[in-house]
This record gives structure tokens, sequence and C-alpha cells, in this order.
């Protein structure tokens, strides 16, 4: 071949290889990766520009592009295990190298890189000379599988985490598959009593499938299972009934059940899945709550103040007589208004602001001074107290305001600048407590009524005495704690707002009393003294504690409600934390109790709730909390009270209901109980208490009941049953 000839099949060769180079360009261009070479001797590596793309960089700004540029950019979670990857592959342990990893887009973002290579040229010894692969970008993807795995595992934790909530799923022939926590609590079976060996129609009260399944018979007689029969509602979405459903201790429980068709991603039939909510609390507190709001009823239309219940957005969802008489206004009237509209525009932020602190949970209460609209156009003035209602779960439900007309009071400041002799004869003939002082406390006028109050009939004036000499104001809090009377004398103060429960020392008694401070001003308007005005309120705190004993107390038992119950259960574990003194916590639901209605009619059940109540009472310490909690279940909180000591008392009061026994027609009738005990700690929640005790109390019936059960000692720490009682906690 003659040199000419060699040197055109060359440069035919080198068109041929540069044809292929660009061909296979093409591809990787076309397939939206980017490929690299790397230079295992120096280091160097060459990219195509869709590799630079990648990251959001051209090739330029990445230059000069080595191992290194790839190991700024990975995430540093991600480079060791692609570095142990990569010496897999270079040390022929692997067929080729394969990493999944992050690296940092130039916008600073991460994406997601499926990084594939192998070594295609080595030397003599076969050490690794070059080597090529290529980047793809799988963001999407792996962040597609990421969102799956989140879901699986939110879905897998709210079943888990469901406690409140029975779900029980089944295949289609209605054997149990999945039997979470919820059910357990419901139900009382395991879940490995219960899984692959029960059909649901096992919780449900025979009776009422009987009844229900009947009207289903087919032509020929056979009347469906309670799988089938409910199955069937369901089969083309979920269908939801209220049932009765027995627990596994023959317990009846009202709960609300939802069925639903699992079909698999072929849409073929899999399985049914069943929600239960418990209703049985929830149908007993409205039971109360229906009881409660009668006696509620009585006290608030009964009420000298003008009391109101409004909703969160402001309108009056109901008025007492007072109210209407003090606004002019009929009920009707001002049930198609909104406070707002009533409020003297310049005080309607303030109270605005307050409202939104309610709301926010910042207090739990507010008072202020404020002016209303009247009907025929004038001016009210009213002492106003606000308080929100909560769901029992924290939700705010609506507000209650008690409306004193201080319309007077607020008046008499500038009764005094206008005719200070006038002024003085009205104010002898008010019933109220009426004292004028400076900023430094020295009194310069007292009414009849502050001087026989306060100096007795017939004794020698007391103007000009210090006002700390003379009057003595505490709370029903801390009666024993007098409040500084100087910074009830600064304008900026709102010590009066944060008291709701003043007394005034008089003599040897404490009166309940109210107070109402109007501000003097001089010419230039600058606050030179105030005006106290002091309202005996001994009749309005006793309706308003009567109003507070109907909403915390049973009425048929006259123990403590429920409601009362977390009120005070919250105040000993408050306690338990301040003090560190230990306290105990007892559930007691009585035993055998139903038969008693069912034989001898709800009159017998009442009388024996009545003499248990009444034995329970008699059988703790007067610093006890005795409750009702409805139904059959009572509860004691024992302050100051060991486990060991509690244990005690459970063991007295059980005996004590043991021989309890009740004369009805012509037998006498008893029952039984099981106990529970835990412990009362400082820090936890008022659930946590409760589901501790009612678990020791579930304990006592599985052991057979009547008898008491008690919460293991706190593990590592000492144990409160068997050490010495501490003198001082019990």
């Amino acid at each position: 071949m003659t040199p000419q000839a060699a040197l055109l099949d060359a440069q035919a060769a080198l068109q041929a290889e540069a044809e292929e180079r660009r061909r296979l360009e093409m591809i990787i261009d076309g397939t939206g990766m980017g490929s690299w070479e790397w230079n295992c001797r120096t280091d160097q590596m060459q990219v195509n520009e869709r590799w630079a793309q990648i990251v959001g960089y051209t090739r330029e700004e990445l230059a000069p592009i080595t191992a290194d540029t790839f190991l700024q950019l990975a995430h540093p979670d991600d480079v060791a295990q692609s570095n142990a990857l990569l010496r897999e592959h270079l040390a022929g342990r692997s067929a080729q190298y394969e990493s999944l990893c992050r690296m940092r887009h130039k916008d600073g973002r991460w994406i997601w890189v499926q990084d594939r290579g192998r070594v295609y040229e080595c030397d003599a010894q076969g050490r690794p000379l070059r080597m090529a692969g290529a980047h793809a970008d799988v963001s999407d993807l792996q962040n597609a599988r990421q969102d799956a795995a989140d879901t699986r595992q939110r879905l897998q934790a709210v079943v888990d985490a469901s406690d409140e909530v029975a779900v029980i799923a089944t295949d289609v022939h209605g054997v149990v598959n999945l039997f979470n926590s919820g059910a357990q609590k419901l139900l009382g079976y395991t879940p490995e009593e219960v899984i692959g060996r029960v059909n649901p129609g096992l919780f449900h009260d025979p009776h009422e499938m009987h009844d229900y399944l009947q009207p289903e018979a087919d032509a020929d007689g056979r009347v469906p299972t309670v799988f089938e029969a409910l199955t069937a509602r369901a089969a083309t979405g979920t269908w939801s009934h209220q049932w009765t459903f027995v627990r596994k201790d023959g317990e009846h429980r009202q709960v609300r059940l939802s069925i639903s068709p699992l079909n698999g991603g072929d849409g073929q039939r899999m399985g049914y899945v069943g929600m239960a909510v418990d209703l049985t609390p929830l149908l007993e507190v409205r039971e109360q709550a229906h009881l409660a709001a009668e006696k509620f009823a009585g006290a608030f239309n009964s009420a000298a103040l003008g009391m109101a219940l409004v909703s969160l957005e402001g309108r009056w969802l109901d008025v007492n007589d007072a109210l209407c008489g003090i606004l002019g206004y009929t009920r009707a009237e001002l049930l198609e208004i909104d406070f707002q509209t009533l409020t003297y525009p310049d005080d309607l932020d303030a109270d605005l602001a307050m409202v939104q602190d309610l709301l926010a949970g910042r207090r739990d209460h507010y008072h202020m001074t404020k002016r209303y609209l009247g009907k025929g156009g004038h001016l009210v003035w009213g002492r106003l107290s606000v308080s929100l209602v909560r769901a029992p779960h924290g939700e705010p439900l609506h507000f209650v305001s008690q409306i004193q007309d201080i319309t007077a009071q607020h008046q008499s400041g500038q009764q005094l600048r206008e005719s200070a002799q006038r002024t003085r004869v009205t104010l002898d003939a008010v019933a109220d407590m009426v004292l004028s002082l400076d900023l430094r406390g020295r009194i310069e006028y007292a009414n009849a009524a502050a001087s026989r109050a306060l100096a007795g009939e017939g004794a020698a004036s007391f103007t000009g005495s210090q006002i700390q000499d003379v009057v003595e104001l505490t709370t029903e809090y801390a009666p024993r704690s007098p409040l500084e009377l100087e910074v009830l004398l600064d304008p900026d103060s709102n010590a009066v707002d944060l008291h709701s429960d003043l007394l005034l020392s008089v003599g040897a008694h404490l009166l309940p009393v109210d107070l109402t401070r109007a501000w003097l001003r001089d010419d230039e308007g600058e606050i030179n003294g105030a005006v106290w005005v002091i309202r005996d309120v001994t009749q309005q705190r006793a309706r308003q504690r009567e109003a507070r004993h109907l909403a915390e107390v049973d009425p048929l038992t006259e123990l403590t409600n429920r409601r009362g119950f977390e009120a005070h259960l919250q105040q000993a574990i408050t306690r338990v934390a301040r003090t560190g003194q230990s306290a105990s916590l007892m559930f007691i639901d009585l035993d055998n109790f139903k038969p008693i209605n069912d034989n001898h009619g709800h009159l017998a059940g009442d009388a024996m709730l009545w003499a248990v109540a009444n034995a329970l009472r008699h059988g703790v310490r007067d610093s006890d909390i005795v409750a009702r909690l409805g139904g059959d279940e009572f509860a004691v909180i024992l302050a100051g009270c060991s486990l060991r000591r509690a244990r005690r008392i459970g063991t007295d009061l059980l005996h004590s209901l043991q021989v309890l026994t009740i004369p009805w027609d012509t037998t006498r009738l008893g029952v039984g109980a099981s106990i529970g005990i835990a412990a009362i700690h400082g820090g936890t929640s008022v659930d946590a208490a409760v589901a501790a005790a009612d678990a020791q109390c579930y304990r006592a019936k599985a052991l057979g009941r009547n008898n008491v059960q008690v919460e293991d000692p706190v593990h590592g720490g000492p144990d409160p049953l068997d050490s010495p009682d501490d003198g001082g906690s019990e």
C-alpha cells in the first residue's frame, strides 16, 4: 500500500471514529443523561454539557473538572458510601460502579443523581487507567418513592396511634387481619385472640343483631351472618351505623361503626375495614350536660346582674331579664344584634383585644369598664366580666358575660367636680361605700355608708386618714394576705381587674365586695385623685357559688361530678409538682350493679348509688375528693397519700362496700367493687393520671373483681408499697 493510500485510510478511519463519537454523543444527549470519563492516573475528567446542566452549571463554570468537582457537589452524608462503592469497583470486586447520591444544584437545592460507570481500560498489571459512566437526574423518582414511603409510614402511624378509634380489617371471608390498640381498648381482646380466628360478628350484641337480621332473610328463610349483612351495605362505599358492642368482659358500649371496602390496585376486592368510635362517654356527658344546663338556666335567668351567652363571633346567644333592663332592649331585639354594635366605638378596640387574649389562652377571664349604647341613645357604663367556655379538649365554645350597670358610680366623679355639696348629699344616700382619695392614699371624703362600715355608727370621721389605716382588702384565694393599697392608687395598674374575689375586712368579718375606681383630673387633665366605690356583693357571690356548685356536683349523689373532678385532679397534679408531696388516685367500678337496675328498677339503682356515695364519703378524710364520674363509676383523689396508705384505704372501702346492703321490697340489695389505684405525678396530664388508675381498675376486674389493684412502683425508684410511710405525706 502506498503512503498516500495509507494516509487516506487513516483519514477515513479518523472520520469514521469522529462520526461514531458524534453519533454516540447524540444518543446520549437524546437520553438526557450526563456522560463522564475519568483518567484514574491524572484525576482529570471530561463531561458532556448535560452533566453540568443537571447541577445547574455550564462546563466552563465548573472547569477544571476533576474527581474533586464531584466531591464538592455531593452531599456530605453520601460521599463515604459513594467512595466505598467506587473502591469496590476499582478493586475488581464489583462488575460496575453504581451510586445514588444527592448533589447540590447551583440554586442551592439538593437533587438526586443516579451515577453508573465502569473501568474500560487497564494497564498491563490490571490497574485501572480509564473509567466512563453516566449521570441521570432521578429527583422526581426518588421524591415519589420518599412520598410513598412517608405516606405508608403516616398511615401505619395513624393506625398504630389510633388509641381512641378501633380499627378492624378483614379479608373477604370475614377473617380479621388487623386489630389495632384502639380496638383492644374498646373490646378488651388482645390481637392474638382475634387476628386470623374471629369473625367480627362476635363483637355485636346478639339480641340487637337478631332483630336487625331477621328482615334480611331470603326466600328460603336463611338469615345472613353479621359479616355478610354489614359488608353488603358497604359493597359500593363507606356505610356507617350506630351499634351496641359487647366487650370481652360482657360490658356493653355504644359505638359508631363505619365500614369501607378495600380494593387492590387491580380493582379486586381484598377485604373490608371497620372503624368504631366509642359513643358511650359522649352519650353520658350529653345526659349530664342536659341536667346541668337546666340548673344553670335557673341561676342565669334569676341573676340580678346582666348576664349573656355570646358566640365567638360576638352575637348574643342568650340574655337574661336584667341585661334587657340595663340596655333597654327586649330579649328578641338583643338576639338580633352583636355586642360590637352596642359597644361605644372608643371602647371597642380594647374589648376586642381582651377577647383575642381569651381565645389565645393568654388569660382565663377579663374585666373592664366600658360604655354601651342603650336603645334610647343614652350611654350606659358597665362593669364587664367575661370568661370563655371551652370543650373538654380545649376548643372554644362561647363566652359568658356579666354586666353590672355602673353608670351611677362612673358619673360620681363628674358630679363631685360640678357640685361637691350635691354629690355628698347624693352619695350619703347610696348604699355603696364611696371614698375619695388623693394619689398618696389620703382620704378626702367618705360617704355615710363607708363611715358606718369602716368606723362604726357614730364614730369620728376618718377624713384625712391614710387609706391603709382604715381599709384592708384581701381575696378569697388568700384571705390572710392583704393587698398593697398603693398599687390600687396607680392609674396604670390593673390590680383590680386581676381580682374578682375581693374581701373587705370589717371588724372580725370578711365582707365580699367589688371595687370600682374612677379617676379625678385637674383643669389640665392630669389625674390628681381617685374615687373608690366599694359594693357589698355578698348575695351575688353566693349566687355565683351556687351556680358553680350546680355545675360541678352530681345531683343524685351530691358528690363532685366529672367536671369538678377534673378541676380538682388538675389542682392535685399542680400541688404535687410544686411541693413534691405524694398523692394517689383511686378508681372504683361497682360490681353486680347492673342486675339491680335490671331486676329492681332504676329507683333501686339510684338508692344503691346514694348508699355507695355515702359509704365512700365517710370512708375517706374530709380533705379527700370523692367524685361520681358517671353510671356506677366513682373516683377518689387522695391528697398527701402514698400508694401504701392508699391501698389500706382502698381495702377498707372495699370491705365497707362488701357489707353494704339496702332494704328493697322484701330483700336486701348489695354490690361489690373493683378498685384501681395509681400515683399522681407532678407534670403529668389529667388524661394520663386517669388512664393509670383506670388501667388498675380494669386489672382488678380481670382478676375476678371485688379486689384492689395498685400501680407498680416506678422502675428504679423506691417502692412506695414497701417503704415506711412518710409522716408528712399522709
